[in-house]
Formats: structure tokens, C-alpha cells, sequence
């Protein structure tokens, strides 16, 4: 084998592995930016229907999860149900490639509120 040959051999391998590990990378911004939204949504329809206090709710998920591009809450019934959304820039010149990660969460509105 050839010293040329084993150098190609060694750049296509040394790329293919940051190829992979840009990949790797990329799902746990995926990964932890999911878990984040999920967490908000959580803690705010909770809020929401235990306190009745839509905009304290939406300040904690705001608190939470501070990229978040839109958080909605919405009573219906018995039950509050919160969405949050944050897209997650990966690629590309200012994240052009990002990904919409979108936590929901629905809580019971509690009969017996907090008079806080």
C-alpha cells in the first residue's frame, strides 16, 4: 500500500467520524431542547390549574424554557392544557436548519384553588 493511499484512507475515515459525531451532537440539542419544552409545559398547566393564574404560568414557562418561540394555554373543561414550542438551530448560517420541538402537557383543574 502506498503512503498516498493510506492518507486518503485516514481523511475519509477522520471525516466520516466528525460526520457522526455532528450527528451525535446535533440529537442531544434535539434530545435536551424536547426535554426542556416538556418540563415547561408541565409546570405551567400544573400552575394554571391549581392557581387559576394564566400569566404567572406563562412567566414559568417562559423561565424554563427561555428560547421558547410561542406558549399557549388553553382551558377546556375541567383541564388546562399547555403547549410549548422552540425551534432548534443545527445547521446551516443562523440555524436556517432547525427543527420545531413542541412539549404538551394537560393538568386537572384542582376544585380546591390555592386563595394565594
Amino acid at each position: 500500500m502506498s503512503r498516498g493511499s493510506a492518507l486518503v484512507d485516514t481523511l475519509v475515515a477522520a471525516f466520516v467520524a466528525a460526520f457522526l459525531l455532528q450527528g451525535a451532537v446535533a440529537a442531544a440539542h434535539l434530545q435536551g431542547a424536547g426535554e426542556q419544552v416538556q418540563q415547561a409545559a408541565a409546570a405551567a398547566a400544573s400552575w394554571a390549574a391549581r392557581y387559576g393564574d394564566s400569566r404567572a404560568a406563562d412567566t414559568l414557562a417562559r423561565a424554563l424554557a427561555p428560547a421558547a418561540e410561542s406558549i399557549s394555554l388553553r382551558y377546556s373543561g375541567g383541564s388546562v392544557a399547555a403547549v410549548v414550542r422552540r425551534r432548534v438551530p443545527l445547521a446551516g448560517p443562523n440555524g436556517e436548519v432547525g427543527p420545531v420541538v413542541v412539549g404538551r402537557a394537560v393538568a386537572a383543574v384542582s376544585p380546591y384553588r390555592s386563595n394565594r
